[in-house]
């Protein structure tokens, strides 16, 4: 029975201690909501966070630093993650609330257990958690799999988070990173100083991420990276990319291999799968050891990956019987490599194969385009005498290398098994670089994305993006939705690509890009979204000079939109052998809207995908969008369209194309409309132009009309031609209404 007095001590003990939903512990503060998160100031309440499903999904803010060191009373050796900790049962327990750290740090967090597996602050953060602004300092990590010092694994979001300590695995450990262990969410602005190690046969190894699938923007990556006898895949930054992006990020991590090592590099061990390296640089050393095998300053491996406007200044070494070592790549299969460069030495042995300034080895379908290595290229301290560029083409006829170029002096290597070699004065000279038709600083005819700039008083060429901003073109606005991009001039439409392309753009002006003539896509990749606010852009001339997604866009990735924009007189000549070009689009995966194109596209024998808006529709939407384009395929091409060149399980909604759709008779999948259309793939509502000799069929996609059915506003079933469309009746072909056609009859 409580006494009379008992009460009021009661209610007051109630009121002045916020409650929480954990047992016996109370937070400092906060109601758990994100506009009042539960705040955080001792070990205690952090740790009190632990598996409970009710606070894995609510939101906390540290107020104070937090020593976790196993000799204090709060501090001990964790057997598993203090938050999120797996313990084999299903579901795996995620924490996806939103942790700010407010700036904090969180120190001698310690955690051992030899077989144990997601082990970090975290054990992981799922789709919709959230961590920013923590630092963690002298983290101590021992485990078997998936090691870092945030998180086992991410699918949230990571912003501005550091680390220091170590990640230690056992032999045959997988999955190690700095920070993150596997990350398929996000990660910005991150800095880690760790040392990861893997035991023997260890693969998997990061500076920052173990295995990578997600996003990294803007990230940097010291300490050491280590993996014993056996061990594979390790990177300054990443072990391996499967499909995930690196961007504008930095590695000056020691990456070491043991003896039969392979795929190791500066930032990623191995790219996979379409991964984008973007405006990277690496500076560390990489080494492997006996036996050991793709090696490179940047990147070990690139499959089937692309890296574009990155270098690297580190020294590349391998022991005995090493091989497929370069300044840049070690090997590259079906990659790309382009606007890239490597100055750093490349060293194998007697017994070492294929040492290359850039590249070790080049395989099939691998594209080098407008790249040069400056590094020596040594056998033990000798001048090696070959490999200045690339030091092996396993398919000569498969592969593409143009405007590449080696310093002959200073490499050492009078010969290289593709490209140019020159003296340090012609590397030196602006006039090598022009005449190659790379996109300079200063040269408007080239382009206005100003790849590269060459040093006043002479030097190698550098690239812009690592420049001073001040010096560069400069876009208004902010690249939001409310405050976008604004695109006036074709300087603005260059400097596109120095920003983010995730971000909002509008172009306020029509532009004439005459006298302009680029070497590959103005854009190559876009994510964000490009508002053309009723205007045009016309003249834009490309001639190509390695096969390469080409037009306006290289390829508009998924969740992008591109609408209410004109392209008009396109004149794109696409390189031999080329797959995907189209006038606004090489590939589409996002979404393109009232858009339309008018000129003429070709490519040379041997090419794919050629359409007159979008050279591939992969899983893209395009509606109420025209091409009125000439598109031409030579001897051994196939899929060219009128307006898509190859659909595949992309809707087209309300589209028409008109135009000569030209090839030699042996080609295949040609049509009016789209060359060749996957199965399942979903045509609503188009229409071509029959009366034209060279059409052929259309596999399924579209509707025939004459000349005089397209100026029948009757012909289109549900076309909205009162908000949409406008038709001059017997005069013209469909106009989007934002063109403003002034019809001559009334």
């Amino acid at each position: 029975m409580w006494g009379k007095r008992s009460l009021p001590v009661i209610v007051f003990w109630f009121f002045c201690f916020p409650a929480s939903p954990g047992w016996g512990v109370e937070f400092a503060g906060g109601t758990g909501e994100l506009a009042d998160p539960y705040r955080i100031a001792t070990a205690e309440q952090l740790l009190s966070i632990g598996n409970d499903p009710n606070l894995l999904n609510t939101h906390y803010r540290l107020i104070a630093d937090i020593d976790l060191a196993p000799g204090r009373p709060e501090g001990r050796v964790f057997e598993a993650a203090p938050i999120a900790s797996y313990t084999g049962a299903s579901p795996r327990p995620e924490f996806t609330g939103r942790f700010f750290g407010d700036d904090h740090t969180i120190s001698n967090l310690t955690i051992s257990d030899g077989e144990g597996q997601y082990l970090g602050l975290f054990g992981a953060i799922g789709p919709e958690g959230r961590v920013y602004d923590l630092t963690l300092e002298r983290v101590r990590i021992e485990g078997n799999s998936r090691l870092g010092a945030l998180a086992g694994v991410s699918e949230g979001g990571v912003v501005n988070c550091t680390a220091t300590g170590r990640i230690l695995g056992r032999p045959r450990s997988r999955w190690l990173g700095g920070l993150i262990a596997v990350n398929l969410g996000g990660m910005a602005n991150c800095r880690v100083d760790v040392a990861v190690e893997g035991g023997d046969n260890s693969l998997l190894v990061g500076g920052l991420v173990g295995l990578h699938q997600g996003r990294i923007v803007r990230c940097e990556a010291a300490g050491d990276v280590l993996g014993g006898p056996g061990s594979s895949l390790l990177g300054g930054m990443v072990g391996m990319s499967l499909g995930g992006a690196i961007e504008d990020s930095f590695a000056s991590a020691t990456v070491s291999g043991g003896d039969r090592g392979w795929g190791i590099g500066g930032l990623a061990g191995r790219l996979d799968s379409g991964s984008l390296v973007l405006r990277c640089r690496t500076d560390g050393v990489v080494s492997g050891g006996a036996g050991s095998y793709d090696l490179g300053a940047l990147v070990g491996q690139n499959w089937y990956a692309r890296i574009d406007g990155s270098y690297a200044t580190g020294p590349t070494s391998g022991a005995s019987g090493s091989h497929r070592l370069g300044g840049l790549v070690g090997s590259c299969l079906g990659g790309r490599i382009v606007s890239c460069y490597a100055t750093g030495a490349v060293r194998g042995r007697k017994d070492s194969r294929f040492l290359g300034g850039l590249v070790g080895q080049l395989q099939a379908r691998s594209v080098v385009l407008d790249c040069y290595a400056a590094g020596p290229v040594l056998v033990s301290d000798e001048p090696a005498g070959r490999g200045g560029l690339i030091g092996h083409i396993a398919s000569p006829g498969d592969t593409q290398v143009a405007g590449a170029f080696w310093d002959v002096q200073t490499s050492g290597a009078s010969s290289s098994a593709v490209g140019r070699g020159l003296s340090t004065a012609q590397m030196y000279d602006r006039q090598t670089f022009r005449s190659a038709r790379w996109d300079l600083l200063g040269d408007r005819a080239d382009g206005t994305t100003d790849t590269w700039r060459v040093p006043e008083g002479g030097g190698y060429p550098l690239l812009t993006a690592f420049s001073d901003p001040n010096e560069l073109h400069a876009l208004e606005g902010a690249g939001r939705s409310f405050d976008p991009y604004l695109i006036a001039t074709a300087e603005d439409l260059g400097a596109i690509s120095r920003y983010d392309r995730r971000a909002w753009f509008k172009l306020v002006e029509d532009i004439d890009l005459s006298g302009i003539t680029w070497s590959r896509a103005p854009i190559s990749d876009f994510y964000g979204f490009f508002d053309g606010h009723a205007h045009r852009i016309s003249n834009l001339t490309i001639r190509s000079a390695a096969p390469s997604p080409v037009g306006l866009f290289g390829r508009i990735e998924s969740d992008a939109w591109v609408y209410d924009l004109g392209l008009e007189e396109v004149a794109i000549d696409a390189y031999f052998g080329s797959s995907e070009v189209g006038g606004l689009a090489g590939v589409n995966a996002g979404n393109v809207v009232a858009c339309f194109a008018t000129g003429n596209i070709s490519a040379g024998g041997d090419s794919r995908s050629l359409g007159g808006l979008v050279g591939a529709n992969r899983r893209g939407a395009i509606a109420d969008c025209y091409a009125v384009a000439t598109v031409t395929a030579r001897e051994g091409s196939n899929q060219v369209g009128g307006l898509v060149g190859y659909n595949f399980q992309g809707p087209l909604v309300n589209c028409y194309a008109v135009g000569a759709v030209l090839a030699p008779h042996t080609t295949e999948h040609l049509g009016y409309l789209v060359g060749y259309t996957a199965r399942g793939t979903p045509t609503v509502n188009c229409y071509y132009l029959t009366d034209f000799a060279h059409g052929g069929r259309d596999f399924g996609a579209g509707k025939p009309l004459t000349d005089e059915q397209l100026r029948q506003q009757a012909s289109f079933d549900e076309w909205d031609f009162a908000k949409v469309w406008r038709l001059c009746e017997n005069e013209t072909y469909p106009h989007l209404r934002w063109e403003r056609i002034i019809c001559e009859s009334p």
